[in-house]
């Protein structure tokens, strides 16, 4: 028990959980950690790209979308006014 006890204070991260997880863990040397990283850095940043012009034509549609329809100036006040 004192073992478990030591084990779980050295732990970084204890996730308790009612399943059982199973995975599989393959260990990577730090050239192929570097060069993983490097790929997820990439990819993060051709993301990024992709998503910008797709928001921005978003936001631009929404805007469009407010100045055909404005709001009633009646909106959210009491009926009796």
């Amino acid at each position: 028990m004192d073992k478990d006890k030591r084990d779980l204070a050295k732990a970084k991260t204890v996730y308790e959980t009612g399943e059982i997880i199973t995975t599989k863990v393959y260990k990577v040397s730090p050239e192929q950690k570097e060069g993983l990283d490097r790929l997820s850095v990439e990819r993060l940043e051709r993301l990024r790209e992709e998503a910008i012009p797709k928001i921005r034509e978003r936001y631009k549609q929404m805007i469009r979308s407010r100045q055909q329809h404005p709001k009633n100036d009646n909106v959210g006040q009491h009926p009796d006014n």
